[in-house]
């Protein structure tokens, strides 16, 4: 055998070992389902048109094959069908993330964890300061030292967290604290010395790079300002992608989410999620919301194809801000300002009224699916005049625009939405995290009470359903359908008696509901003939309890007919 022969060989052997290592790792990321599996013994929510409750249901595969009485699906089983004992235990479809922003929730992998009670430990800025200091020493040189989750309403002091600060961290390495809202960050002199950032940089519209006295930046960076600094900031390598990925898959399928959003996709996470997710590296579902950037990219023919596991979904405009932010833009001003704000402070739009209406229009026409962060009144409306206008043009049938958040919306504005074809995202985690400082600082009783209004949104016949903008608020499946349900704030205070809504209602808005709002309902968010397997066990049935939502377990999380997820298995 010549040299050229032995190498030849020796490729060949290299090439067949590549393969054979390539298919097991892709078979131990999608471990495949029994041909049949048989749930018996537990109560199967379906959430079907008619909510039918079944007794068992029968897979094939990756699908539902049926439900219905145990006898009768019993004769259908083939004769080596896996029976799986419910136990007694309740059996709901896959919960949907209906709007968040995964893997964001795992950031604490790679950044410091600046949440306060009741999510976090930090409650004074000491305790902030000690914790990125930690961090300092966690990453390498010439990076940038991140902290997030910072909440500046439940820190203890009488000053806003500024760059003077931040310099005691570190004056000469990056620092960059990044707000529970996503709205706004804190930077030190040297990141704003890195970003370009100084006494003549201007604020873009919608946006603020906020002064002092002198006309110095403070640090404090807001809304559309933070857009052209956050790609600078997050630029992670691969390995810490995958270790945020991996505590985010996580915090997710222990709550039994099986569809996972990003809700802002920018274009260098685009294809690494889209990827890890059809691969089976991310075992849930994903959505992907791209910002305008990518979606003129995506346009342009440049998509990852749609699966089973991935999909692009509606272009995403960020419109307002948050109203703990006092950026969410309302139509009367907040109740309660900061010291040396305007008595009038109500809030900004994202965009001129103008360039909003050019916008929308361009990507109807394009026939593009729309979601709008839109929190304060006045917002919404501007969202909804332009929708108004795209559709006198261009009027499409179903388009599903969506509304997202949209906590300030009002009665009348409801009606516009149900006239206009659109439906609504709500964020009624706001409740019991930020509730009781609605009430009592940013908004009054009167207009805090009616936040999130899903008992108006259900009168009127707007589709709706309901999420937890993870990482503004974690990711808790039962937490979430509780505030829908109790709206209880975290003083124990119900706010909003007229708004709640059912249990069976909170759980459509979380499954179905949330597969028709991203055109996924033929797929997943019930359990039914030809539907993929995604499925939850609870500990109890939810329906029943409505008082005890938040002591429900997430027993197991099934994606696809395979257990991803067992509570009472140490071995994951």
């Amino acid at each position: 055998m010549t040299l050229l022969h032995k190498i030849a060989h020796l490729l060949v052997i290299c090439l067949l070992l590549i393969t054979a290592v390539s298919i097991a790792i892709w078979f131990y990321l999608n471990p495949q389902p029994h041909r049949q599996q048989l749930f018996i013994n537990g109560t199967i929510l379906t959430m079907d048109s008619n909510n039918t409750v079944a007794e068992a249901m029968l897979t094939s595969g990756k699908r539902v094959m049926v439900t219905g009485p145990r006898n009768e699906l019993e004769k259908l089983a083939s004769i080596d069908a896996v029976e799986v004992d419910l136990e007694g235990k309740t059996m709901v479809p896959g919960f949907i993330e209906a709007h968040g922003h995964f893997p964001a929730s795992g950031l604490d992998a790679i950044s410091a964890d600046l949440s306060s009670p009741p999510t976090g430990t930090v409650a004074s800025l000491d305790q902030l300061l000690r914790k990125l200091k930690i961090q300092a020493g966690e990453v390498k040189a010439g990076e940038w030292i991140i902290g997030t989750g910072y909440d500046d309403t439940l820190i203890d002091t009488d000053k806003p967290l500024t760059r003077t600060e931040l310099d005691t961290v570190s004056n000469s390495r990056p620092v960059f604290v990044r707000h529970l809202s996503g709205h706004m960050a804190v930077i030190n002199s040297t990141g704003l010395k890195q970003l370009g950032i100084n006494s003549t940089s201007r604020s873009p519209f919608g946006g603020d790079i906020e002064t002092d006295s002198k006309g110095n930046p403070t640090g404090i960076i807001k809304g559309t300002a933070l857009n052209p600094i956050l790609n600078k900031v997050f630029n992670f390598s691969y390995l810490n992608l995958v270790k945020a990925l991996a505590n985010s898959v996580e915090d997710y399928i222990v709550e039994g989410v099986t569809s996972v959003q990003n809700g802002l996709t920018r274009p260098q996470l685009y294809f690494p999620l889209a990827m890890m997710s059809a691969t089976g590296v991310i075992p849930q579902r994903i959505t992907l919301l791209p910002e305008e950037k990518l979606a003129k990219q995506i346009d342009l023919k440049y998509a990852f194809p749609d699966g089973e596991k991935t999909g692009t979904g509606a272009l995403k405009l960020v419109t307002d801000g948050a109203i703990p932010l006092y950026t969410a833009f309302l139509s009367t001003p907040y109740q309660t300002v900061p010291a040396g704000k305007s008595a009038s402070v109500r809030g900004s739009p994202k965009f001129l009224e103008k360039e909003l209406i050019q916008k929308i229009q361009k990507w109807h026409d394009k026939g593009w699916q729309l979601a709008f962060h839109a929190n304060g009144d006045a917002a919404i409306d501007r969202v909804l005049n332009a929708v108004e206008l795209a559709q006198g043009k261009n009027f499409k049938e179903d388009h599903r625009h969506i509304l997202v958040h949209s906590q300030m919306i009002q009665t009348e504005q409801l009606d516009r939405v149900k006239q206009l074809g659109m439906t609504v995202s709500f964020f009624p985690a706001h409740i019991y995290y930020w509730g009781d400082r609605h009430r009592k600082l940013f908004l009054g009783e009167q207009r805090a009470s009616h936040i999130n209004p899903l008992k108006t949104a259900t009168d009127k016949g707007v589709r709706f359903t309901i999420h937890s903008d993870s990482p503004v608020t974690p990711v808790k499946t039962m937490e979430l359908i509780n505030s829908a349900v109790n709206r209880l704030t975290r003083s124990n205070h119900v706010l909003g008696e007229e708004e709640k809504i059912s249990v069976l209602q909170a759980l459509r808005a979380t499954t179905i509901d949330a597969a028709w709002q991203i055109f996924r309902e033929d797929e997943i968010g019930s359990l039914e003939s030809g539907k993929l397997a995604d499925f939850a066990i609870l500990s109890e049935n939810p329906v029943d309890n409505p008082e005890r939502l938040n002591m429900i377990q997430i027993e197991e999380t099934w994606i696809g007919g395979v257990k991803r997820y067992d509570r009472f298995d140490f071995s994951e």
